[in-house]
């Protein structure tokens, strides 16, 4: 991996734990939401309350002929955009327009940085909550929970987009 890139999710971090700190000696704190398993779970459940929701869904067999960045794996929308921004900063370039949430696993989904969606095919809806259709590129090694709250993780080769 780009040490650019671990660079910039190791400054997330850092400021993922100062915010912590300061969060619990004020007396506050961020709630996780709760993943949530199965096609169309988790509508309305969860606690983190972003107030984007899911443009699409879409194919991103071609993420690499355009350009999208992988900065990592984490379990929430806030933690996905703020390492979008963060890697931006540290590479020097504007953030991103959108993020693709893809391949939810117990550990999270994984995170791209998205300007490019030309080439992306739009696929139902349900394809982002675990519903696949019949065929051949089905959820492989991707196996959910396809909702964590009312964020939606994707799937195999199957992006929730995300403005950032």
């Amino acid at each position: 991996m780009d040490p650019k890139i671990i660079g910039a999710f190791g400054l997330l971090c850092l400021c993922s734990i100062g915010s912590s700190i300061a969060a619990s000696m004020s007396g506050g704190g961020e709630e996780t939401p709760v993943p949530t398993a199965g096609a169309g779970a988790g509508a309305g459940a969860g606690t983190e309350d972003t107030g984007s929701s899911m443009l699409k869904c879409i194919d991103t067999r071609k993420r690499a002929d355009m350009g999208w960045l992988s900065v990592g794996r984490v379990k929430t929308e806030a933690e996905a955009r703020a390492l979008c921004v963060a890697t931006a900063e540290y590479l020097g370039r504007p953030v991103s327009k959108y993020m693709s949430l893809e391949c939810p696993m117990a550990d999270g989904f994984e995170v791209w940085c998205v300007d490019d969606i030309s080439q992306a095919d739009v696929l139902p809806d349900e394809e982002c909550k675990g519903d696949v259709a019949e065929g051949p590129n089905d959820n492989a090694h991707c196996v959910g929970p396809y909702t964590w709250g009312d964020v939606n993780g994707g799937g195999a080769h199957r992006g929730s987009l995300y403005k950032i």
